[in-house]
């Protein structure tokens, strides 16, 4: 098996795609939600001058933003200019070798000092490029421009590396279910989905891009074989075996990473999967699905998963106490929390690729990673992809009597909801109403979800052992947190991250622990992709918080409007951190 794979016949391409359908499938890869609001401003042809938009270069699988360690351009990757003018409105994509430095008038170059280099236009419109960075390109930060219809555009400030891979999405947003094949047979690798899963021990097929420069030229077929750089790979959190790691021989560009799935390897429908290239710069992170027969995936701790995965309706409503500790560019230390109600009902859509950051958990023991352009700890922050939500629903207003009472409406769906309560130490007396203790949550009824009431126990708060003296995260070591306290089954999720605020960058981290676990250790491959904080802390947001927030350790509840919802009492404790 492993010969066949290293010799890279067309045969091990996804089955019933031809050349030219593969490079469709990479090449003209559409703008998606993350450059939406970018892109809505691109409807014109070459009327005006071309102009590429602020942090608009990024790899075309991950869209990694500059400020965070996996967001260079590698040598030889395709990437993505977002921008304006940038050609004709109608797209135009290059389909046959050799691949030209000019594709319907538009061509781009590269100049870092006194070297210049012409970069390959693979697809050309008015708001977007897609292109090839050649591998003769010279490293380092220099100059990007597109000249579009004998006009210039600006000059961006581009940082070329030697490599720095991204992983194809199926959505096109650098996360949630990958391109990925399992191999069966020579002839037979389907695409994995929900429905169509790998095993442990399966090998697979994982398509990106930015392995790193070849030595033939890049503007024909390129050659198949490993490429000189070190790549590690890690499935559900377990190190798995690299066969190969190299050029697709269909697609200028485009990279193969072959590997074993370990037999260790935790099962479920979200399993994370990432790289690490040249022992420092860590991927996006996608997801397979892996089951212990090749069936379709289940998340038997997660009583939404399947209504997510079959379409329905379903969600949750939430009563959450926050308390974080703020010590990172301040004055003096301070505990501030917060009481909060929100809810999340939905009809879902359901399908073999969905997917739902923070919904969509890794199975417990592994963590997953989020690379953004934006403050995601702020108002501009979160994670831009489709919803997988068709609208919301209406289910009245809400009340709760019993250890706490406090009239919930008018609650609206969302973050952040209805706030109840707060305490900042040294500057407000206690104003907190959540209270440990059996309660009854109960919804008025409306157009979509008839009333209902659910019993819902607040738990005594659990303890994060060591949070006041966590202060400095050493990214080149792996880090260990600790809590007491955590209800009998319940599991632990640890949300983490960095903010580089300059950039408008941020990497998040999402773990879940073990079920009866007190500990959880986050490995150095994810926290080597948070970028490193400022000299000036206050140009920085680095954030870790555990929370007690599977849906696993709610109530469930029942309504007639609902296949599956669940009442989530939740603890989120949080610490200010600089990422070093």
């Amino acid at each position: 098996m492993r010969t066949a794979f290293l010799s890279l016949q067309p045969a091990a391409l996804p089955r019933g795609f031809s050349v030219l359908e593969l490079h469709r499938l990479f090449y003209t890869r559409r703008v998606t939600a993350l450059f939406a609001c970018l892109t809505a401003a691109a409807i014109g042809g070459y009327a005006q001058p071309p102009r590429i938009f602020s942090r608009g270069v990024v790899n075309a699988a991950s869209y990694a933003p500059a400020g965070v360690p996996g967001g260079g351009i590698a040598q030889g990757s395709i990437f993505t200019i977002f921008g304006a003018n940038l050609g004709p409105t109608t797209g135009v994509q290059a389909t046959s070798f050799p691949i030209q430095t000019s594709l319907s008038n538009v061509s781009i170059r590269f100049v870092l000092g006194s070297n210049a280099v012409n970069v390959l236009p693979l697809y050309v419109s008015a708001g977007q490029i897609n292109a090839l960075m050649p591998s003769n390109a010279p490293t380092g930060l220099g100059a990007l421009q597109v000249t579009a219809n004998n006009q210039r555009s600006n000059n961006l400030p581009v940082q070329v590396v030697s490599s720095s891979l991204g992983v194809f999405s199926v959505a096109s947003s650098g996360m949630g279910p990958g391109v990925v094949q399992n191999f069966v047979s020579q002839t037979n690798q389907p695409v994995n989905s929900l429905q169509v899963t790998a095993k442990p021990g399966d090998t697979i097929t994982v398509y990106g891009t930015g392995l790193g420069a070849i030595s033939a030229p890049d503007n024909v077929a390129p050659p198949a074989g490993t490429l000189p750089v070190k790549t590690e790979a890690w499935v559900g959190g377990q190190s798995a075996t690299v066969l190969y790691s190299g050029r697709s021989p269909c697609c200028s560009g485009l990279d193969q990473i072959v590997l074993t799935i370990p037999q260790s390897t935790v099962l479920g429908c979200w399993v994370p999967v990432y790289f690490r290239t040249a022992g420092t710069t860590t991927s996006n992170a996608v997801t397979i699905a892996v089951s212990a027969n090749g069936a379709p995936c289940s998340e038997p701790n997660n009583p939404l998963a399947q209504t997510f995965i079959q379409g329905g309706t379903a969600g949750t409503v939430r009563l959450i106490q926050s308390s974080v500790r703020e010590d990172v560019a301040t004055i003096a230390s301070t505990d501030v929390s917060t009481d909060v109600f929100n809810y999340d009902l939905s009809q879902l859509q359901g399908g073999s690729f969905v997917f739902a950051p923070l919904f969509s958990q890794p199975p417990a023991g592994s963590c997953t990673l989020f690379q953004l352009a934006g403050d995601y700890w702020g108002s501009n922050g979160g994670f831009p992809i489709p919803t997988t939500a068709v609208r919301s629903l209406d289910a009245g207003t809400f009340s709760i009597s019993g250890a706490t009472n406090a009239n919930l409406a008018p609650a609206t769906a969302g973050f952040p909801g209805v706030f109840l309560g707060s305490y900042v130490s040294s500057y407000f007396p206690n104003q907190l109403v959540l209270n440990p203790g059996a309660s009854t949550l109960t919804a008025s009824g409306g157009a979509d979800v008839h009333g209902f009431s659910a019993a819902i126990t607040i738990p005594q708060p659990f303890t994060w052992t060591g949070r006041e003296q966590l202060s400095s995260i050493n990214r080149g070591q792996p880090l260990t947190l600790s809590w007491i306290g955590l209800p009998a089954g319940q599991q632990m999720s640890i949300l983490g991250g960095n903010v580089d605020l300059p950039s408008n960058s941020s990497a998040i981290f999402y773990c879940v622990a073990p079920a009866n676990a007190s500990s959880f250790t986050i490995p150095t491959a994810v926290l080597g992709a948070m970028p490193a904080t400022r000299a000036d802390p206050r140009k920085s947001k680095g954030a870790i918080y555990l929370v007690n927030s599977s849906p696993g350790n709610g109530t469930p509840v029942s309504a007639t409007g609902l296949n599956a919802a669940v009442a989530l009492p939740m603890y989120m404790f949080g610490k200010l951190v600089i990422f070093q």
